[in-house]
């Protein structure tokens, strides 16, 4: 089997996952609403949602009370009363806010996610060398009520262990189909079987939790292309539905433009690995 041996820009990665792509498609569903989120740091927010694809946010309660602003955002509905919200920051769009809301539940949580600035990245070395994390994209979760102040008995989306174990091929489009492995609670790695990055394959820092049953949350932070990738995988419907953020094209290069780019793709349980003594995860 033949590949590549070049890592592909972001917004490479985006042209390629277009043509026949099985990303979600926006939905109006929460268009005319208002949801208020009570996050876990003691901010809360006013989430308006107005036609044409724009949010407009209020800070109701925190430390930047008052502050306020309109974005572009992307709503998709994943299951009955279960959306995944997403924006950039239009006053930093190095910056991604990124929603799972259960309506049902009232239960929510926020990712936020900052790719670094220019000069920021460092090589690999430099970062092992000065006990940095490998990758230098950051992320950032709370946990929120909707609609009331979040308290210890709140509904909330903990980490997980399920999918520790699992290796499953995703199917993004016709032409672009990958695997991971899910090998620990912070570590998987992915393997391009077709596409764009056809051969390549990394492991990099990740996370998951768990939002309802046969429903995960999964992040995963790259460390070679600066880069965000969130996923909710539906293991019921074997279907995936996220986003993936870096930027356009390379300091080196000169372009550091964000691209925020939706993905979704069909899924297949290739197998379950277990150790001695431990379960399926």
């Amino acid at each position: 089997m033949s590949g590549s041996d070049t890592w592909v820009s972001v917004g490479a990665l985006a042209e390629a996952f277009v043509p026949g792509s099985h990303a979600p498609l926006v939905t109006p569903a929460l268009e005319g609403q208002t949801l208020a989120l009570f996050l876990e740091d003691g901010t809360a927010y006013e989430y308006r949602f107005l036609p044409g694809g724009r949010l407009e946010w209020k800070v109701r309660q925190g430390s930047i009370q008052g502050k306020s602003s309109v974005e572009t955002v992307a709503v998709y509905s994943v299951r009955e009363g279960i959306y995944l919200i997403d924006y950039l920051r239009s006053e930093d769009p190095t910056v991604s806010v990124t929603t799972v809301a259960d309506l049902e539940q009232r239960a929510a949580t926020v990712v936020v996610g900052r790719l670094p600035g220019p000069g920021a990245v460092g090589s690999l070395a430099e970062r092992a060398t000065a006990g940095l994390e490998l990758t230098p994209v950051a992320v950032e979760f709370l946990s929120a009520a909707i609609g009331t102040p979040l308290t210890a008995e709140t509904i909330r989306h903990f980490p997980t262990l399920d999918l520790i174990g699992r290796r499953v091929e995703y199917t993004y489009s016709p032409t672009e189909r990958y695997e991971h492995i899910y090998l620990n609670e912070r570590f998987y790695t992915r393997h391009c079987l077709e596409g764009v990055e056809k051969g390549l394959a990394d492991t990099d820092r990740c996370h998951y939790f768990k939002v309802a049953a046969d429903l995960y949350l999964f992040v995963w932070r790259e460390k070679i292309i600066p880069t965000l990738g969130l996923v909710l995988i539906d293991l019921r419907a074997m279907r995936t539905a996220g986003k993936i953020f870096g930027y356009q094209g390379s300091e080196r290069e000169g372009d550091l433009r964000p691209v925020n780019f939706a993905v979704g793709a069909k899924a297949r349980l290739l197998n379950v690995t277990t150790y001695a003594g431990e379960g399926a995860g």
